[in-house]
């Protein structure tokens, strides 16, 4: 039973070296030090973000960690209202603090122009960011594991993504209204959803995930296996691979932010800047801006403002997926969010 004294002492052995492996990963890899840290997690109720919370409840003692969760209903489903309140009474065995907001995610949808999907996570985003400025928490967690990792990088290969966003999705986001963390982005979903088994910790399962009417579930539930089959190690090669984009994200991350100035909230590389760069250092400092901005990275997009640029063609604008904008002129390339996103 879960009680607000629940440790790694709680845990079996297997689940309590998961933990340790999580803590490892955290502080060694990512960088970010456990010590004492103030820490905010997503928990929608299934079992990725329910095995979060768990892992970190029972590093809690060691680190001396104070938690508390943030659970947001997007009002799409008639069972979410009771998801909401069985994430409350998680949170209330263990003892951490929740934050919870019903918002209406479609209307939202309707209101922006864009897809459910898409307005969905930049609802959650700015919830949990206002959880985590009000709470005064360092990092927002979220529970994000290897196989969203090998769909992700599935995804941005079909988008036409570049290096090294090739590489899939970042475990640490440091961006505007953003710091994000992706502790378990190494672990398997066996792994968390095998630790609730074991403490029998019940979690929900989103209706919405089977639904191949979305592009992500097709992609987990139709391709990811087919490439599982063919390689029972495939989810090692997405970790290498992103371990590899890690290091030369990092060196052009240094490099590329050079270039950008802050102006009127948001990103400018100037004119002078572009052409000291090159092109390929164009490339790494757009893309460095529109990440920062929370913007869809594309090779294909990057490469029209590119030539844009070359041939002097005053003003463009250009939209990025994200509600990321670009306005290119003699002053250089400016990146903002779109208007009311």
């Amino acid at each position: 039973m879960l009680t607000p004294s629940f440790s790694l002492k709680d845990l079996d052995a297997e689940d309590a070296r998961t933990a340790l492996l999580v803590a490892r990963f955290t502080e060694s890899e990512l960088g970010v030090p456990l010590q004492g840290a103030r820490l905010l997690i997503a928990l929608s109720g299934g079992a990725d973000s329910t095995a979060l919370l768990v892992l970190f409840c029972a590093l809690r003692g060691k680190y001396g960690l104070s938690l508390a969760a943030a659970h947001l209903d997007h009002a799409l489903r008639k069972e979410s209202a009771e998801e909401a309140e069985a994430a409350c009474a998680l949170c209330r065995e263990l003892g951490v603090g929740f934050f919870s907001r019903r918002e209406d995610v479609g209307e939202k949808a309707r209101l922006w122009r864009c897809g459910v999907e898409e307005a969905g996570r930049r609802v959650r985003y700015a919830f949990l960011e206002d959880c985590r400025r009000d709470w005064g928490a360092s990092w927002i967690l979220t529970a994000h594991h290897v196989g969203d990792l090998a769909e992700d990088v599935l995804m941005r290969l079909m988008r036409g993504a570049a290096w090294p966003g090739l590489g899939g999705m970042e475990a640490v986001v440091e961006e505007e209204g953003r710091r994000v963390l992706r502790p378990l982005l190494m672990l398997e979903k066996k792994d968390l959803s095998g630790m609730l088994l074991r403490l029998g910790v019940p979690w929900r399962e989103d209706s919405s995930n089977a639904d191949r009417a979305w592009k992500r579930n097709r992609v987990r539930h139709d391709m990811l296996p087919l490439f599982l089959a063919e390689n029972p190690n495939f989810y090692e090669s997405v970790r290498r691979l992103w371990r590899c984009a890690q290091r030369d994200r990092a060196a052009w991350k240094a490099q590329a932010g050079l270039a950008l100035e802050e102006a009127d909230g948001g990103l400018l590389i100037s004119d002078e800047a572009l052409k000291k760069l090159g092109g390929e250092g164009r490339m790494r400092a757009m893309a460095e801006a529109l990440g920062r901005m929370g913007g869809e990275v594309r090779a294909d997009s990057l490469e029209r403002v590119e030539a844009a640029w070359l041939r002097r063609l005053f003003p463009r604008h250009f939209s990025f997926g994200g509600g990321v904008k670009a306005e290119l002129s003699g002053r250089g390339v400016y990146f903002h969010r779109a208007s009311g996103r």
